[in-house]
This record gives structure tokens, sequence and C-alpha cells, in this order.
């Protein structure tokens, strides 16, 4: 894929995750049949931000990740706890009502779902360089 497009797609996923969709979902009928539609049970709900979270890593380390000397991980590990934790606030911000553990779970399901983004970049990286093995 080419760089400018994964650039893109990672601003429209970082927009899409800070939209205020508590508030959307409460003024918007037809959002929210929709999404109860899609996310009718807790699983698909977890499902389906550990898979954000994971090709937003992905596409992050795919487009930053220099050749020689990768993206410092706390710089990395910050910036996506630091989106989780913006998306939870816009969501409490937007009307969803006094933070709980559900919040704090979601925060895990992101940053899990990142981890493992991680870990398929390097893992995709270490088999198109069979020498970085060696070292």
């Amino acid at each position: 894929m080419e760089r400018r497009i994964r650039i893109i797609l990672i601003v429209l996923l970082g927009i899409g995750m800070l939209c205020p969709f508590y508030l959307i979902y409460q003024m918007v009928p037809a959002y929210k049949m929709v999404f109860d539609r899609l996310f009718r049970t807790d699983i698909s709900h977890i499902i389906m931000r550990f898979i954000l979270y994971g090709v937003l890593a992905w596409l992050v380390l795919s487009v930053f990740s220099d050749r020689k000397s990768p993206l410092p991980w706390f710089i990395f590990i910050l910036a996506f706890l630091s989106l989780a934790v913006a998306q939870e606030v816009m969501q409490l911000l937007t009307g969803q009502g006094p933070a709980g553990w559900d919040d704090f779970f979601d925060i895990l399901i992101d940053m899990s779902g990142a981890v493992i983004g991680v870990f398929f970049f390097c893992w995709k990286r270490s088999k198109r360089r069979p020498e970085a093995r060696k070292m």
C-alpha cells in the first residue's frame, strides 16, 4: 500500500476514533439502529475495538518506522495510550456518564489490539529481512 494512502487511513481512523459516537447515538435514531445491530453483544464491541487499534498500530508503524532505527517504543506506546484515553474522555464529555470499570476495560482492549498490531508488523518485517534475525 502506498505511503500516502496509509497516512490518509491513519488520519481517518484517528478522527473516527475521536468522534463523539455516544452523542450521535443519542441524537440520530438511524445511527442508533445500525449501531445496535452491529454491536449487539459486548464481544462484538470488544473485537471491533481490538481490530481497529491493531490496524491503526500496524499502519502507524508501516509509515513512521524507519528501516534502520525503529520508532522508540515508549513514544509509540504513549501515543496509543493517549489516543485510547482521549477516546474514552470524548465519550465521557458527550454524555455517557461517569467513568467506570468498562472505560478502563476499553483502554485495556485498545492497548492489547495495538500490541498485536505491533507484533504482526514486526513479524512481517522479520520475514522480509532474514538478515535481521541473525542479529
